[in-house]
């Protein structure tokens, strides 16, 4: 059933009202009619279920007929400090970071960092918010602003677990988490851009806090070590 979000403004008297881009693709891509189905969702985690009873030219009107409360976030908070890769990577990066229940994903400015466009934040949640409709989620991932390396170091190496991910490194996250004793509530992964990070970018990150860990024997490109790392930390510590 398609969902959409909605502002308690939206909703009157039992009726949502529905405008702007999400008028244009209900109307004109999924083609919806009078009587159709329509789950609306806000970001206090309630879900409302109704059908469309009225199209006209600017707006749809929904008649609400059920709301529901609903939990489909981590129960761990998750902290994907990105470097920026090469295109549009960093697309597929945020969509399935945001399925895989990521709390927030900052890109990072490293050495090796593809930069095109210094900020395209509007895009990134969008692209956030399209994911979190079609996963269930009712809170969309925070994209943050761009940071440059050592402001991330800074501001992100306090965590219950701190990790940077980087070829060679010894310690790989299956042996870190098999012996760890405790399981963390709050993460920060923060995986390099193509090329990875340098020797001293990794001393850093040490220096503040970061542990360094590995993805196994196997050089994994930027955005298969992000949604792999994130699917390992969900299996063992969150609802994967």
């Amino acid at each position: 059933m398609p969902r959409f979000p909605i502002s308690e403004e939206q909703i009157n008297n039992e009726q949502a009202i529905i405008s702007g881009t999400d008028y244009k693709h209900i109307v004109k891509v999924l083609r919806l009619k009078p009587g159709d189905e329509i789950t609306l969702f806000n970001t206090n985690s309630t879900e409302f279920h109704g059908k469309i009873s009225e199209i006209g030219k600017m707006e749809i009107i929904v008649d609400i007929e059920h709301s529901e409360q609903v939990n489909r976030e981590s129960p761990i908070e998750i902290t994907l400090l990105q470097g920026l890769p090469k295109g549009d990577k960093m697309d597929y990066i945020i969509e399935k970071a945001t399925e895989l229940g990521v709390t927030r994903v900052v890109p990072i400015i490293t050495e090796r960092a593809q930069i095109r466009e210094r900020d395209r934040k509007k895009r990134w949640d969008r692209i956030a918010l399209e994911a979190s409709k079609q996963c269930g989620r009712v809170k969309p991932t925070i994209i943050e602003n761009t940071l440059e390396f050592e402001d991330a170091i800074t501001s992100y190496g306090k965590s219950e677990l701190s990790a940077i991910l980087h070829v060679n490194c010894e310690v790989s996250a299956k042996s870190y988490i098999k012996n760890s004793l405790q399981a963390p509530q709050n993460i920060v992964l923060f995986v390099g851009p193509e090329g990875g990070f340098t020797d001293n970018e990794v001393l850093l990150g040490n220096k503040r806090g970061f542990i360094s860990l590995g993805l196994g024997p196997r050089v994994l490109r930027t955005e298969t070590a992000s949604i792999a790392v994130l699917s390992v930390i969900q299996f063992h510590y969150g609802d994967l």
